[in-house]
Formats: structure tokens, C-alpha cells, sequence
């Protein structure tokens, strides 16, 4: 993306029949936003629900793309706005099939500024420009199609962290995201954002279907498993939409509908465990989803201690060990035991080096382990977007077939 050194406001000041306005601009973060206007109620008023829609098709937040929009056309009143419905500056490379507008733009390089022409796409509606930002920002740069991941809602617990994620990718200026939250709250953005949810549920499958990647319209994600009617699913975070809509990520599977699911029905819960005479409590961390056992080591129906993946772990209470089986199991209750491997882990050696992925299986391009190291892993495998992790610490997953 190019260099968003003037504002908005500046560059509808420079406007003359020939000079055409520069695009992608940042306001300057010592201007002080005013009470909305006549005019800006109106561009609110017109743009507002085109964000809503394409947000909500690309898994962005509304609030954010309309900042842009207001900072990047100067409340719609740039040339290139008005002229050709581009609200966000964007530039018609080769690859562009439509229309283009030519407009005289400001770059930097080494800290020098210099003036080029340079053709911006041009949209048949305000519809086609949020349209074609939504996708910019799911869908990245062609050199790096996850530039913009941390924007993205399944990432981004609040606005204000898909703004800071945008800060050095979507703009070079180190202070994007305070220009952006400043036209988020004083004009209320916000309230055309969904519900974000991290509560733990869970849900009875009421109706067999895919999966997906990412909780965007299925026409912008990939299908990476299914879901059978019946099953019992556990929901680690549910984005709700004004509209009532709701996607929903089922643990290590991928994102729903909402309406895939039965509501309100809780398929486990917590074990209720009594704690046995005379025995010394100790508590540990659970890293991984355990079933509970009985001293034979048949599962016990409807026990199960869960953890979320954005909770990362659990503490719990643990009264000694006992092997069952051959395998090292930890007491958890009268009769009650959970496989040892959930809380201390099993070693493992890699036989390829190794990247770390998160739940939603982006990957950390920071953290690496190599060929032949020892790792220890938590529970059984589990699936991410179609293929098999092994867990290996909070919200830290290496793929199964990087081990030997």
C-alpha cells in the first residue's frame, strides 16, 4: 500500500481541474475530530450498512472499514471518490478487469516525497468499493495473502487490535490505528460491529454440513471438515451480527452457522468430583481435553474436563497417581482418573523442523523448533482446518506429521 502522509482535507484543498486529489491519506493525529455534520451524517448514513455487508462477507469489523473510508476519502468528498466511487485509494494494477481513474498521487521513498500518476479503480457504486476492501483485507497481497490476518475478526477480539494490526501492513504510518480509533468513537463506529464471544458452550449438531476455515460467507472460505447431525460439538467463540446471524468455531473443527447448531443444549459438563478421604491435593494444569476413567479404565459417561482454546488451560485438582493399563493415569476424584498424558505430556521427536501454529491454524512465522528436538505434546491429536495437530502448549499446535 502506498504512503498516507497528507490529509484528507488537504487534499480536497489542493483539488483544480487538473490536480487530482491523493489517495489513501491519514489525517493528521493532532487534527481534532469534530461533531458529525450534516455532510458526514449523510456519508455515515450511505455507507454504514454497505460496511455492515461487506464485513460480514469478509469477517472484518464494520467500524474499521468505515474509519478507512471516512479517512481515506475525506468523508467521500475526494476527486477520487466522487469521481469514481473509490473510497479506500485503490490502485488498478494489471490484474484490475474494470474501469480506472487517473489521479496525481503522493509517494515517499528514504523519507523524500515525490509526485507520480497513477490509475486507481474506478467502481459503479460505494457498494463496489467496501466490496473490494473487504476482500483486500481477507484476502492480502498477492506476495502475502495473510498481510492483513490480525484485522480479521476471528483474530481480533475488539476493533481496536484489528486497528493496530492494520498499522505497518495496511498503512506505513506508525500511528494509523490511533487515527482510526479516533473516528471510531467519536462517531459511534462501533455500533455497527457484531458480538464477539469467547464463552465455552456446548451444542448438539442439528443438521449435517460442513465446516469452514474461516467465519465469512461460505463462498469466501474453504470447507475443511463436516459435522454430523447428532454429534456433540463443543463452541469456543461465537461472532453475533446485528442482524441476529451468528458463526460459531467448534473446537478443532472449523466455523458453523449458527443455525447448524441446537441452542442451549449442553452436551458435558464439569465433572462433579468428590474429593477422597485422607489424599493430598495437588493442583496441575490441564492442557488438553480429558476424559474422565474409572479405576478400570472404562470412561465414565457424561464426565469430561473441558478447556478452551482461548482459555489455553485449566487448573485442576489432583489427589496422586495410578497406573491403569500400562498408562500413568491422575486421580481426580473418588474412582475417577484422567490419562497423565493431558497434564504432563508425552516427548516426541520431530523428524522435520517445524512451525507453531495457533488454534485457528495461522502460523507463528517466529516460532520454529527443529528436525530432531524433543517436544512435548498434550493428549491426542487434534484437527485443525482439516489436518491433525498435537498440542504442545496454550494456543501452540505443531501438525502430527512433522513428528516421527
Amino acid at each position: 500500500m502506498k504512503k498516507r502522509l497528507l490529509t484528507s482535507i488537504a487534499a480536497a484543498v489542493m483539488l483544480t481541474s487538473t490536480t487530482l486529489p491523493v489517495a489513501n491519506n491519514v489525517a493528521p493525529h493532532s487534527h481534532k475530530v469534530s461533531a458529525a455534520t450534516m455532510e458526514q451524517n449523510a456519508f455515515l448514513s450511505k455507507t454504514a450498512k454497505q460496511a455492515e455487508k461487506a464485513a460480514k462477507k469478509y469477517g472484518v469489523y464494520p467500524s474499521v472499514m468505515i474509519a478507512q473510508a471516512i479517512i481515506e476519502s475525506g468523508w467521500g468528498q475526494s476527486g477520487l471518490a466522487v469521481n469514481s466511487n473509490n473510497l479506500f485509494g485503490m490502485k488498478a494494477d494489471d490484474s484490475w478487469p474494470g474501469e480506472s481513474y487517473l489521479a496525481r498521487t503522493r509517494e515517499e521513498k528514504d523519507g523524500k516525497s515525490y509526485y507520480i500518476n497513477a490509475r486507481f479503480r474506478k467502481y459503479n457504486s460505494l457498494k463496489e468499493s467496501f466490496e473490494d476492501n473487504g476482500k483486500k483485507l481477507r484476502e492480502g497481497v498477492s506476495w502475502q495473502p495473510l498481510r492483513y490476518q490480525g484485522a480479521w475478526l476471528e483474530n481480533a477480539n475488539t476493533y481496536a487490535e484489528a486497528t493496530k494490526a492494520l498499522t505497518g501492513t495496511y498503512a506505513t504510518d506508525s500511528k494509523y490505528d490511533v487515527a482510526l480509533n479516533s473516528r471510531i468513537t467519536s462517531h459511534n463506529l462501533n455500533q455497527y460491529d457484531p458480538v464477539i464471544s469467547k464463552t465455552t458452550k456446548y451444542y448438539t449438531v442439528e443438521k449435517s454440513g460442513s465446516v469452514y476455515n474461516w467465519p465469512t460467507d461460505h463462498s469466501v472460505a474453504k470447507a475443511v471438515g463436516s459435522v454430523k447431525s447428532g454429534e456433540k460439538v463443543t463452541v469456543t467463540k461465537t461472532i453475533t451480527f446485528h442482524d441476529g446471524s451468528s458463526r460459531m468455531y467448534i473446537e478443532g473443527k472449523g466455523w458453523i452457522n449458527g443455525t447448524s447448531l441446537t441452542k442451549g443444549k449442553t452436551t458435558t459438563s464439569e465433572p462433579s468430583t468428590q474429593a477422597p478421604k485422607g489424599a493430598t491435593k495437588v493442583e496441575k494444569n490441564l492442557m488438553h481435553n480429558a476424559y474422565v476413567y474409572d479405576a478400570k479404565g472404562k470412561k465414565i459417561k457424561g464426565k469430561m474436563y473441558k478447556i478452551s482454546d482461548e482459555a489455553g488451560s485449566k487448573l485442576i485438582a489432583t489427589y496422586g497417581t495410578k497406573t491403569i493399563k500400562k498408562k500413568p493415569y491422575y486421580r481426580v476424584g473418588e474412582n475417577e482418573y484422567i490419562a497423565a498424558g493431558n497434564i504432563d505430556g508425552t516427548l516426541r521427536f520431530l523428524k522435520h523442523n517445524a512451525y507453531v501454529y495457533n488454534q485457528y491454524g495461522n502460523r507463528d512465522n517466529t516460532l520454529k523448533h527443529k528436525k530432531n528436538e524433543q517436544v512435548a505434546t498434550y493428549g491426542s491429536a487434534v484437527k485443525i482446518n482439516g489436518k491433525k495437530y498435537y498440542r504442545i502448549g496454550i494456543r501452540q499446535y505443531i501438525k502430527k506429521s512433522n513428528f516421527m
